[in-house]
């Protein structure tokens, strides 16, 4: 089984104010379907070359789309983050403290630069920057945050299979 999990970091005027390591994310049934498709049927559009980190004020459920999420920001400096679906954007191939097998992602960025981003309740992993492609997953934040101007939130997920 695979199984995905994040970390979140929040910073102000360049210094780490809290963080959340390690919390597992929700599979969304379509991003589910998508490994499924991509490994085993080798379905081409379950391959995307870029994956998008994204922010919302909704809470999803697994069978929530792309097309269902709600309250997702605008403004502030506020855009969808790319992850390329490669050795760029999963650079790292690594082992879980627990001896599985993971493959880590790039630290991508949220600057709120001209106004607040938020508030936001979910980070989740999307196929495309817009409606159009799959829910992969989904992290639903420990409590409603509102990123301040001049400050960033961080993420960064590891994908690991979980065989122990």
């Amino acid at each position: 089984m695979i199984q995905t999990y994040w970390d979140e970091k929040y910073y102000s005027k360049g210094k780490l104010v809290w963080e959340k390591l390690h919390q597992k994310n929700s599979l969304a049934n379509q991003g589910a379907l998508g490994i499924l498709q991509a490994y085993y049927q080798g379905v081409a559009a379950s391959l995307p070359s870029t994956f998008y980190v994204r922010l919302c004020n909704y809470s999803p459920l697994v069978t929530d789309t792309l097309l269902t999420i709600q309250n997702e920001p605008s403004g502030g400096g506020y855009a969808p983050q790319p992850v390329p679906a490669s050795t760029v954007g999963f650079p790292i191939n690594d082992v879980a403290p627990d001896g599985n097998s993971r493959i880590t992602s790039t630290i991508v960025t949220f600057t709120a630069t001209t106004a607040n981003i938020g508030p936001v309740i979910t980070a989740y992993l999307a196929t495309t920057s817009n409606n159009t492609g799959i829910l992969q997953g989904f992290l639903p934040l420990s409590m409603q945050r509102t990123i301040l101007a001049g400050d960033s939130m961080t993420y960064q997920f590891y994908v690991e299979e979980g065989n122990s």
